[in-house]
Parts: C-alpha cells; sequence; structure tokens
C-alpha cells in the first residue's frame, strides 16, 4: 500500500534545509505504517513508541544534550545512530512531552540526523506546548484520496487515463464503478486493507464500526466530563448536515450553542472534521473575509459518514453514482478529495459562497484556487441541473473568470464553465 506522502518524505530526506518532521492527521490514518515504509530507505531504522515503552521518558529529563540522549537512545535499542543514515522514529509522541519540545535541538545541534515523530490526537499535545516555529516541519497526511484507492487496486492505468483528462466512455463507466465502491468504503487503511484481502462488504463495515467505536472512546481522552455528551452528540450529527449551512439546533435543539460549539471544535482539533467557512469570494486570502457564524462541516472520511448515516448497500449497488440518488455525500467526497491533494504541508481550508436574499438566493459549493484565481465550483448531477448560483457568482466576481461543475460526466467545456468528473478533482488541481 504506497503512499502518496512518501513522495514528500524523500524530498524531506535529501532537502538541504531539512529539519525534524512531525506527521499529523486523524488515528488510524496510517502514520507509524508510512513512517516505517520509509524507514526501509535507511541503513538503520529505530522506532521509540513512548506509550510501549514509558520508561524512555527518563531520557529526556532534565537538560536536553542532544549527543548524550542518541548515546543513551542507541545504548537502549542495541542500534548505532549514523547521521546521513539513521532515520530515529518517535512515535505516540504525545507520551512524552519533553520529547516533544525536544525536537527543536535536533535542529540546532544535529541538522544532519534524519527524525521524524508522531503520535495520536497530536494537534492537542502541539496546542498545549507549543513547537519552536522555524525548528520543526510538518506534513499532514489523510485516508487514501481516490488515486490511491486506484493504486493499491493496482490500476496504476486508471490513475494515469485520470490524469490525462481524457473522456472515453467505456473507462468512464468502469471509473465511475470504482467510484462507487470509493464512496461506501472510504480511505481508511485498515478497511481499505480489508477490502483488498476479502472483498467481503461484511468485513469491512465490520473495520469501519471498530474505527468509529475507536473514535468514540478517545472522547474520554481529550474532553471534560461535562463535555462528552455534546462531543457525542455532534459526532452523530456531522454527517446528518453534509452540505448545507450547520445548524447547532439541529444537533441539540434544548442546549445552548457555546457548549455544541467547544465539542465541535474538539472534533476539528482530532482531525475527525473539516470546517467550510463562508467566504466573499472577491479576493485571496479567502480566509481574509470568512464569516465564522457561516459554515458547513464535513466528516474526514466518506466510507464513515456513510456508515453512521446508515447506508443501505443493497439499494447502492443498484442506483446510479447521481447526485440526486446520493446527496450531499457527493459533496463530502469532493471536499475529501481537495483536502486530500491541497493540504499536506497545512491545515485544511475550505470555503464556499452563499448569498442569502429573498428574491435572490444563490450558493456556490465550494470556492478553490487555482493559479492565482478563485474558482467557484458546483457539485451536480449530469448534465441536468440549473447552474444559477455559478452564474451569478461570475457576475458579481470580475475576478473569477471560470467556473467549475463537478458530476458524474465527463469532461467538458461550455462558455465559463468547465465540467469534470468526480474522478477528475486530483487531475484538475494538478494541471
Amino acid at each position: 500500500m504506497r503512499r502518496d506522502l512518501l513522495i514528500h518524505l524523500e524530498s524531506w530526506k535529501s532537502h538541504p534545509l531539512r529539519k525534524p518532521l512531525i506527521i499529523r492527521g486523524a488515528r488510524q490514518v496510517g502514520k507509524s505504517w508510512l513512517v516505517n515504509e520509509f524507514g526501509k530507505q535507511f541503513e538503520t531504522f529505530i522506532t521509540i513508541n513512548f506509550e510501549k515503552s514509558p520508561e524512555v521518558n527518563q531520557f529526556f529529563e532534565g537538560g536536553i544534550r542532544i549527543p548524550e540522549l542518541l548515546e543513551k537512545l542507541s545504548l537502549y535499542t542495541g542500534e548505532k545512530i549514523i547521521p546521513g543514515k539513521t532515520l530515529l522514529f518517535f512515535d505516540e509522541i504525545q507520551e512524552c512531552e519533553k520529547a516533544l519540545v525536544a525536537l527543536r535541538y535536533f535542529k540546532e545541534e544535529h541538522p544532519e540526523l534524519h527524525v521524524i515523530a508522531a503520535g495520536s490526537l497530536l494537534d492537542f499535545t502541539i496546542e498545549k506546548l507549543g513547537v519552536a516555529v522555524g525548528r520543526v516541519q510538518f506534513l499532514y497526511l489523510h485516508p487514501l484520496s481516490f488515486g490511491e484507492f486506484l493504486m493499491v487496486q493496482g490500476r496504476e492505468d486508471l490513475r494515469k487515463f485520470i490524469v490525462e483528462q481524457s473522456n472515453d466512455l467505456v473507462i468512464h463507466g468502469l471509473l465511475i464503478d470504482y467510484l462507487k465502491i470509493y464512496f461506501w468504503l472510504g480511505g481508511m487503511p485498515a478497511v481499505v486493507d480489508g477490502w483488498l484481502r476479502f472483498k467481503d462488504v461484511k468485513i469491512c463495515s465490520e473495520l469501519q464500526d471498530e474505527i468509529i467505536q475507536s473514535y468514540k472512546q478517545d472522547f474520554q481522552k481529550y474532553a471534560r466530563k461535562h463535555q462528552i455528551d455534546h462531543v457525542e452528540k455532534m459526532f452523530e450529527a456531522i454527517p446528518q448536515q453534509l452540505g448545507r449551512k450547520f445548524k447547532y439546533t439541529d444537533v441539540d435543539s434544548d442546549t445552548r450553542s457555546a457548549p455544541l460549539k467547544d465539542a465541535l471544535m474538539l472534533l476539528l482539533k482530532a482531525g475527525i472534521a473539516h470546517i467550510v467557512y463562508h467566504s466573499s469570494g472577491q479576493a485571496q486570502p479567502l480566509g481574509a473575509t470568512k464569516d465564522l457564524k457561516k459554515f458547513k462541516v464535513f466528516y474526514f472520511d466518506i466510507g464513515l459518514a456513510q456508515r453512521i448515516l446508515g447506508l443501505d448497500l443493497k439499494e447502492w449497488v443498484i442506483q446510479p453514482l447521481e447526485v440526486r440518488h446520493i446527496g450531499a455525500i457527493a459533496e463530502q467526497f469532493v471536499a475529501q478529495e481537495y483536502i486530500a491533494y491541497t493540504s499536506v504541508k497545512s491545515p485544511p481550508e475550505l470555503y464556499y459562497w452563499h448569498r442569502e436574499e429573498k428574491r435572490s438566493n444563490a450558493e456556490v459549493d465550494f470556492l478553490f484556487l487555482k493559479n492565482g484565481m478563485v474558482v467557484p465550483v458546483e457539485v451536480k448531477a449530469g448534465s441536468r441541473g440549473g447552474l444559477k448560483s455559478l452564474a451569478i457568482f461570475l457576475e458579481t466576481h470580475l475576478n473569477s473568470t471560470l467556473g467549475l461543475k463537478i458530476s458524474e460526466s465527463q469532461y467538458d467545456t461550455q462558455s465559463k464553465i468547465q465540467n469534470i468528473p468526480f474522478y477528475g478533482v486530483e487531475a484538475w488541481i494538478n494541471a
């Protein structure tokens, strides 16, 4: 199972300005697996798992002197640490806060050594301790994108076809079939691996249930006792509100918005949810005009979202992959794809546009950035469905000259509107 992020790790390995690297992302997206796979490129790969080996914490007590620390780690592991030839991996580093703080000293005292850290719910610890700016680097790992899903299926040829942005009705139909599988399966590595090994829907559904339960158990780790009930309700409510303006009253009409907002912020920090703020879309950066009171929320994995929504797989198999059938889950897919291909070195940032007027209400599902231009995006069903909102946006935003429609249809361009299929998001971003 090769992940695209390996390319970024390989670039980091040889970069002359390399710094200690922290890999961030939700639990169970494959951070440890990724580093272990990358470790095969070194003569020596040393893993220190602070959860499994808490006794190592004592090495970081007192003043941090990197040469002495490396000597102790070498004696502890029985492996010689050689700068340039050894990859030192601190796994579950949140269990040793002083080790996280110590990462900055590797840059200052031993910059030639390759050091990577990762952990569960790491963002909570990073926020608590702070990280020395300019002393570490970050990479963000997400669930498998659709392109990665094709790769692990052994269909590099189909991914190449997507990159070429070609039209072929037969291949298009084949890709739609793979999309239908990905839409319910999602991109969690354990679930995808289960599908590759067994091709059994029941087993994959059980794996999804296990992941969902593990996330619920995590609430105890980062939510205060009085917050847990709110976090649980928010966790279940997010898939119910995909693709529309998020309302706290639809989560729990009997609870004030403040505690529900805190619950949402916790899930965002845990990497379980992604927020999409309203923006005027008139200029960059889009965040400069975002409205904190108007936003949509998407899940981090389409498969888990579908599982929480109680997807009927029997019905799913026979229905066409059209937005009118699958509703906002199509927007979930587009959001997830955009994040996967644009949020590798920085946190995800997504925006949408909505004009709320009595006689001229309009909404654009997403605002993408490409070649310095704001591109309005609508997710639609095939060639059907009007594009009134896109037209209104382009008329009122003179700096935007192109609109994007994403659907199950093939590639096409009509006037100022470019049409791409669901599977074409990666190719469109990278073109």
